[in-house]
């Protein structure tokens, strides 16, 4: 479910006020502080979606809301304050907040860029000599992305954190006894987890594939599911008078956001 408030503060943005003050100053190396302007998730900043095969399955809808009733509900919270360290080597940099480095890029427009994605993969599968498969996967990204422009010792722009994930299953969909006192005579894709169908007598039930009966189409049991979320905020920056020396320090202070 998507996070009320942001991370921790990564490197991105400091780089990026360092190397917008690199194309007018001759030394941007040092201590910055930034300020970014926290909102709370409403809900909406998620997408998700579902795919399948599965022969008269459906997703759950939406339950009808009572339009008596009118909810009001909101959150507002302080910003979070946080510094870090810009370290230039000829035209890169890269920033440091505590144990974590961000690499930039100056856009043709000349504003900058501060980015990193985090991606996992995965795979999991299984064949029995009598045919049946098994295969399920996973794909998972979480990027972190600053943006903005400097002005003499100053610094505005975003900040954005987002993510992608798709996760996906396929399975024969029939299998001998054999194989059924292994796994089960239920399969191994989670269909009951996300749809729905009708049984003989009209009654909504979970969706599965069941060894003995084909349940989806000609290609076998397929479902992926995917998911992306995007939260951006109001990101200033302010260069600092803080020295090299300052740094243990500076690189742990800071306000959190809200209480």
């Amino acid at each position: 479910m998507p996070h009320p408030f942001p991370r921790t503060p990564g490197p991105g943005l400091l780089l990026l006020l360092s190397m917008a003050l690199l194309s007018g100053c001759d030394n941007v190396d040092g201590t910055w502080m930034f300020t970014r302007e926290v909102t709370v998730a409403t809900g909406d900043e998620c997408t998700s979606g579902v795919t399948h095969d599965f022969v008269g399955a459906y997703l759950p809808s939406d339950s009808v809301e009572d339009t008596a009733w009118t909810e009001t509900d909101t959150t507002e919270v302080s910003s979070d304050v946080f510094f870090g360290r810009v370290d230039l080597e000829g035209k890169s940099a890269v920033l440091i907040v505590g144990a974590s480095a961000w690499p930039g890029v100056k856009q043709s427009g000349g504003s900058w860029v501060f980015s990193w994605d985090h991606n996992e993969t995965g795979q999991e599968s299984d064949q029995h000599e009598t045919g049946y498969q098994y295969t399920s996967t996973y794909d998972t990204t979480y990027t972190t992305r600053v943006s903005g422009t400097f002005s003499a010792k100053t610094f505005t722009g975003t900040w954005e954190d987002t993510s992608a994930s798709t996760s996906s299953w396929t399975e024969s969909d029939l299998w001998s006894e054999d194989v059924a006192n292994t796994i089960g005579t239920v399969g191994r894709v989670p269909a009951s987890s996300y749809l729905l169908k009708l049984n003989s007598e009209g009654n909504e039930i979970s969706a599965s594939n069941e060894y003995a009966t084909p349940d989806c189409d000609v290609s076998g049991c397929l479902l992926t599911v995917t998911q992306a979320c995007g939260y951006t905020y109001d990101l200033t920056g302010a260069a600092t008078g803080f020295s090299e020396a300052d740094a243990p320090w500076t690189s742990d202070a800071g306000q959190g956001a809200g209480l």
